[in-house]
């Protein structure tokens, strides 16, 4: 488990009550109604089912769980998904990588190619400390796999680096593109570096949400599962098939399940990140659209933002007191889910009508609302709202405080 890092309330900490400034988290209580607006609070009942929920959709699919925690960056979110049989963390860059390994964590891979030279040594040297730590990385080029040689030969490193063959797809971002072959002879070939499997993204498989789009993320995983097939006849021990977001689990478990598995030494390592809050755009939308062929994975949206109508200044326009500063709209704007009246404490369900803009701390929403409501909104897209804090409250049914979550970005 990780070692989660100790907070003092401070004025760093948007919305938190004026009263506990200079108190630590763990002596805190607090409601719904205590805290400044804008607020951004996680739901604990259905985060908790959440993690509970992919735990066992990967049990029963032959998956190992890593989630990718660049998502979230919080040692409070990750601790609970290693606490629910988490495999291993997924990290994006060699500064987060650090910070998770400066909190504990033993394994961990870097869904990316490794190239920084300090980044290389520091790695290196972090692996030959401790023989507890490993991590994995991203190959993808004999230039790179040149890089990496060289940096672990200067050091003298007493570890083979596992590295993961990347796979990618024409249009997409990194990852070969035709043949395998020649990389990973490169690689078996080498004194420095192991083939410890081969992975991919099928998450940035672009077009329009239709069956063309499903097709296409299968024929990715399939093109996938033939090469590990085509590596594993020359490979020995346990092999990693690292693969996808949060976007197509039920694709990679129908493609990369225990049929295809069938008792060989391979371990399909997930790689969702967002499962952990889902929210209510982005991702609900994808789970829309497997749902037109598969049973969806049944995620619920934990994460809330609530914000106060400062203005009613045309009918039909209020302008709420939070914006791009505590939100992501890189896939649509917040949706309405919850209102409180002004002068009440009753959570009712939100009026009809939908935000239309977003200034860096002002939200226009187009319904009818009042000056001093309080609405709780349901939000677009978990990577790009984690971001906007460093502290907010976990709170239970009622909006009782019950903990807090802390970002490492």
């Amino acid at each position: 488990m990780l070692r989660i890092p100790e907070v003092v309330v401070d004025v760093r900490h948007k919305g938190f009550p004026v009263a506990v400034a200079g108190r630590p988290v763990k002596a805190l209580s607090a409601e719904l109604d205590d805290f400044l607006t804008p607020i951004l609070v996680l739901k604990r009942t259905e985060f908790d089912y959440n993690l509970a929920t992919m735990a066992r959709f990967c049990a029963e699919h032959g998956l190992s769980l890593s989630p990718h925690v660049k998502t979230t960056m919080s040692p409070e979110i990750a601790d609970a998904q290693l606490a629910h049989g988490a495999w291993a963390l997924t990290l994006a860059t060699p500064s987060q990588i650090r910070v998770f390994r400066d909190l504990g964590a033993q394994r961990i891979v870097l869904a990316n190619e490794l190239v920084d030279p300090q980044a290389i040594a520091w790695l290196s040297a972090e692996m030959d400390a401790d023989p507890e730590f490993t991590c994995y990385c991203y190959v993808d080029s004999l230039d790179g796999i040149d890089i990496l040689e060289k940096e672990l030969a200067q050091r003298e490193s007493r570890r083979a680096l596992p590295v993961i063959l990347e796979l990618g797809f024409t249009g997409g971002r990194a990852g070969v593109r035709g043949s395998v072959s020649r990389i990973a002879a490169r690689v078996a070939a080498s004194d420095r570096l192991r083939l410890a499997g081969v992975g991919g993204f099928e998450g940035v498989v672009g077009g329009d949400l239709d069956a063309r789009m499903l097709a296409e993320v299968r024929a990715y995983l399939r093109r996938l599962r033939d090469t590990a097939d085509e590596l594993l006849e020359t490979h020995n021990g346990e092999f990693l098939v690292s693969i996808g977001g949060s976007a197509f689990p039920e694709l990679v478990a129908d493609e990369l399940g225990p049929s295809w598995q069938q008792g060989r030494p391979i371990r399909v390592v997930l790689r969702s990140g967002c499962y952990a809050t889902h929210d209510s755009g982005a991702y609900q939308r994808f789970r829309d659209l497997v749902a037109t062929e598969y049973e969806p994975i049944p995620l619920r949206p934990s994460l809330e933002l609530w914000g106060r109508v400062l203005s009613a200044p045309e009918p039909g326009l209020s302008i709420l007191d939070f914006g791009k500063r505590d939100t992501g709209a890189d896939s649509g704007f917040p949706v309405p889910l919850h209102r409180i009246r002004r002068d009440s404490q009753l959570v009712e369900p939100a009026p009809p009508g939908e935000l239309t803009a977003l200034n860096d701390q002002h939200a226009y929403f187009r319904g009818e609302l009042d000056v001093g409501d309080r609405v709780g909104f349901g939000i677009s897209h978990p990577c790009t709202t984690f971001d906007k804090w460093r502290l907010f409250p976990v709170v239970d049914d009622e909006y009782v405080l019950c903990g807090t979550v802390q970002t490492l970005f």
